[in-house]
């Protein structure tokens, strides 16, 4: 990676609409987050020593670690590890990218589960008739899917066309027979030559509950959305259940829940990888322009000083409004469907001065284990 796209970090004066803040005796040793928790209680107000952070100029750090932090409250819960599932531009095919999230046990939201392990799974169904064939009760599509929609509460021939983006749920209710005009070319007479056939067509439901039929001869590529596995008849599952099955990888499709994953591009197809356990401290940024929540893990390499008086701060009216935010946010935001940025630290002595070479190119991206041990650079991550 060449030195453009590499920035260094450097601690920074607090903005001055962080007012007294800006009076914090900072303390001259530095925590480690789980020293922080071990030796205090929260919340807290600390800094990141800013220097330690590496970040590319294309993948901004999304909160300004630069600035005085509250860590408000810490919890220990169990996690579902995922990628994120978008379309490929340029084949227009699902495909896993490199970023991760992390569900939380009790993230208040629903999943479907999809009967492959991966966006590049071949156990899909290649033509529409094979669905009901193996009594599939819904399915996704992974190519565009041209439908009828079948018009509510009046009779007639008249359907009109719907086309659907891959991604799309449809329900299967059931097989059905009806009339299509077929045009052919005739072989006496230069013009095309039209006539009635029986047709079959499988009858589905879409996400907006609108009736539609396809073509039991239509080709793509479709895949099975397993049941429940609780076997209540239902088929969205929440991540307890996810977690609980450890079925390890397996894709699932969004569908619920109170926010709007904050990850781009979102397609609403994750593939998740495991499942884990983690202790992690919520936080939120000291910003007079608005809060920044984040999370982060309690094995975080990241130091910070700590504001040693507290007491003294705690009138300020922006700490005060960050600790009523956390009061009311925190912990939903804790429960909720995150991102997982990943960005390089370089170690740094005692003395506060990094370790290792000023010249990115030489560290690579992400580091070796040769450049972590020798250079002194690692990766750690946040959850935003």
């Amino acid at each position: 990676m060449s030195a453009r796209n590499m920035v260094h970090s450097r601690e920074n004066s607090v903005s001055e609409g962080v007012g007294e803040v800006k009076k914090a005796q900072w303390s001259t040793q530095a925590y480690t987050v789980e020293n922080l928790l071990q030796q205090f209680t929260l919340p807290q107000i600390v800094k990141c020593n800013p220097q330690a952070i590496m970040v590319r100029r294309d993948n901004p750090m999304p909160i300004n670690l630069g600035q005085p932090l509250l860590l408000y409250e810490s919890r220990m819960v169990e996690k579902l590890l995922a990628r994120n599932v978008v379309i490929d531009p340029l084949n227009g095919r699902f495909t896993e990218n490199d970023q991760t999230v992390v569900i939380p046990r009790d993230y208040e939201g629903s999943f479907l589960r999809m009967r492959c392990r991966t966006s590049k799974d071949n156990s899909t169904h290649k033509v529409i008739a094979t669905l009901p064939q193996s009594n599939v009760k819904a399915f996704l599509n992974l190519a565009r899917l041209m439908a009828f929609c079948v018009p509510e509460g009046k009779s007639g021939s008249e359907y009109s066309q719907v086309d659907y983006a891959p991604g799309n749920v449809f329900l299967v209710e059931s097989v059905y027979t009806g009339t299509a005009r077929v045009k052919t070319d005739s072989k006496y007479l230069n013009r095309k030559k039209s006539f009635i056939q029986d047709q079959k067509y499988l009858k589905c439901r879409d996400e907006k509950n609108n009736e539609i039929i396809v073509p039991m001869n239509h080709q793509g590529e479709f895949i099975e959305v397993m049941p429940n596995m609780s076997g209540n008849g239902r088929l969205s599952v929440n991540s307890e259940n996810l977690i609980d099955a450890k079925q390890f990888p397996t894709m699932v499709r969004y569908v619920y829940g109170k926010r709007r994953p904050r990850i781009k591009p979102f397609s609403g197809m994750f593939t998740l990888l495991d499942s884990f356990e983690e202790s992690t401290i919520v936080g939120c940024v000291l910003d007079p322009k608005g809060h920044a929540l984040f999370e982060i893990p309690l094995g975080s390499p990241l130091t910070f000083h700590l504001a040693l008086n507290l007491n003294e701060l705690s009138p300020n009216a922006i700490i005060k409004k960050t600790i009523r935010t956390c009061e009311a946010l925190a912990q939903p935001f804790a429960r909720d469907l995150k991102y997982k940025f990943k960005f390089a630290q370089r170690i740094l002595h005692a003395s506060g001065n990094s370790h290792g070479p000023e010249d990115p190119d030489e560290i690579g991206d992400p580091p070796s284990a040769r450049n972590t041990a020798e250079f002194g650079v690692t990766t750690t991550y946040i959850y935003v």
